[in-house]
């Protein structure tokens, strides 16, 4: 039976560690909006691991009137994420989240478990499928059950800006007339292409987690401008939290995880929405809307 908890209800997908760990622990120890947090993951050990973890540290502070649930989520398995919307939907309703963060996604890592930093079309598609389909088809399917006035936030990278392409691509990227299916089309172009040798001749760089994330820039835009006539009145962001210590990026990053999480947390619980509307669909990265 539903459950007439009135509580927030926020789902952050990729929260086992790094910066989607960061986020559910700034939305769990906020005392400003009585909240019910998903930490997903897509591993269960992980995920149960981050989950004890970030009990204790609630438990060790004052705040303790927020609810933080774990979910094993993947968002590469559409059986498993209409799986966990069934569960959402017994528990809270139909519309059943107020927010929703895309964090799933990362780096392409070899069997020995090294960072692959080279753009072959293995790690391209790897890359594609990881960092931008996975993120799509998990809001595709819990996107009807965002409530009124819901913030849907893609985490996005810094290295994702439009100057990175050539030729035609970043006005396309831009386009008012660009539909999914189109993106879809640029995104599996790039990996066709990198398989090919001719990427660069179509405007791609060879940076397979930046064209990924581009996808999910242009992915937020495009949502902003289908939905803007929504009766819930959604608000869409692609957020870049910065350079931060990631297994990208290695431990000599300025910034830590939690302040990389500054921005995603301020975007899904701000009232100035307003401000949020201003710039719906764009990018934001440390706190204010960048151009892209």
């Amino acid at each position: 039976m539903m459950s007439e908890d009135r509580r927030l209800v926020a789902v952050v997908t990729g929260a086992n560690r790094g910066i989607g760990k960061a986020i559910v622990r700034r939305l769990l120890l906020q005392t400003a909006k009585p909240m019910i947090i998903y930490l997903t993951a897509r591993s269960v050990e992980r995920g149960q691991q981050a989950f004890d973890d970030l009990r204790r540290e609630q438990l060790r502070s004052a705040h303790t009137d927020n609810e933080l649930r774990f979910h094993q989520l993947d968002v590469s398995d559409v059986a498993t994420m209409q799986a966990f919307v069934e569960y959402l939907t017994l528990v809270h309703g139909e519309l059943s989240v107020d927010i929703l963060v895309n964090n799933a996604g990362g780096v392409v890592r070899s069997a020995a478990g090294d960072v692959v930093r080279t753009c072959d079309v293995d790690t391209a598609y790897r890359s594609v499928h990881l960092n931008y389909f996975s993120a799509v088809n998990v809001t595709s399917v819990m996107l009807p059950h965002v409530r009124p006035h819901g913030r849907v936030l893609f985490m996005a990278t810094a290295l994702a800006q439009l100057g990175i392409f050539s030729g035609d691509l970043p006005k396309v990227l831009v386009s008012d007339d660009l539909t999914l299916n189109g993106l879809h089309i640029i995104e599996n172009g790039f990996v066709s292409s990198v398989g090919k040798g001719t990427f660069s001749s179509y405007g791609f760089p060879p940076m397979p987690f930046a064209v990924a994330k581009a996808g999910l820039i242009a992915y937020a835009r495009m949502l902003a401008r289908v939905l803007a006539h929504d009766s819930r009145d959604l608000v869409f962001a692609a957020v870049c939290p910065g350079y931060v210590k990631t297994d990208m990026t290695g431990p000599y990053a300025p910034l830590t995880p939690d302040q990389g999480a500054e921005t995603p947390a301020y975007i899904a619980l701000t009232d100035d929405t307003k401000r949020l509307k201003r710039h719906n669909g764009g990018l934001w990265k440390h706190l204010k809307p960048l151009k892209w």
